[in-house]
């Protein structure tokens, strides 16, 4: 284990601004990047999880026969109920972040990436908090066209609940704008990877 943890990069961004093809391209370039999603996933996939046990206790409708999170009800249920969704990330918060410590303390580099949609719902233990921003509009679009099952009320309530754009924008230490091609995303995230190595190598 790394006795001088790496430093905290969280990319962040709405759903549907192009988060994972920004951390692809870092891992492109080396850098241990991980996903609070799949985290969490991992967490509500597992009966046996003491934060699995207190979301069935929470929200027995939503559990499947095995005890885990019913597939789909991030969608159907908690997507359109906010105070459920609230109470759903708060259990599984300390669950996640409890992994992505763990997951860091193991890297040996000077800094990783922590992608997730939820970094600025409280202060997280980051250097540098880096936001990927798109339009409301083009966002819709990308949630639309990789969720072709999804209705446009329900990609609409979803970029609700999130917080709104300028609020990301406001807590940012670094902004990109994922307007362009993935030759554009290499080269803006290439430009990253050297402020970061610079400022903690």
């Amino acid at each position: 284990m790394n006795a001088t943890p790496p430093k905290v990069v969280m990319l962040t961004g709405g759903i549907g601004s192009g988060k994972s093809t920004f951390a692809r391209a870092f891992e492109e370039l080396g850098v241990p990047c991980i996903d609070a999603d799949a985290l969490a996933r991992i967490v509500h996939q597992d009966a046996a999880h003491p934060a699995t046990m207190q979301i069935a206790r929470a929200f027995p409708q939503a559990m499947a026969a095995d005890g885990s999170l019913a597939r789909g009800t991030l969608r159907s249920f908690f997507a359109v109920d906010p105070a459920a969704n609230e109470e759903l990330k708060r259990i599984l918060r300390p669950a996640v972040l409890a992994l992505a410590d763990d997951w860091t303390r193991r890297q040996q580099a000077s800094y990783v990436v922590w992608e997730s949609a939820l970094a600025m719902d409280q202060a997280l233990p980051a250097a540098r908090v880096l936001v990927v921003d798109a339009t409301d509009q083009m966002r819709a679009a990308r949630v639309a066209l990789r969720n072709p099952d999804w209705t446009s009320a329900q990609v609409a309530s979803i970029i609700a609940m999130q917080l709104p754009r300028a609020d990301y924008l406001a807590r940012a230490d670094d902004v990109v704008h994922n307007d362009g091609t993935l030759d554009d995303v290499r080269a803006l995230t290439l430009q990253l990877h050297h402020r970061y190595t610079d400022l903690w190598s």
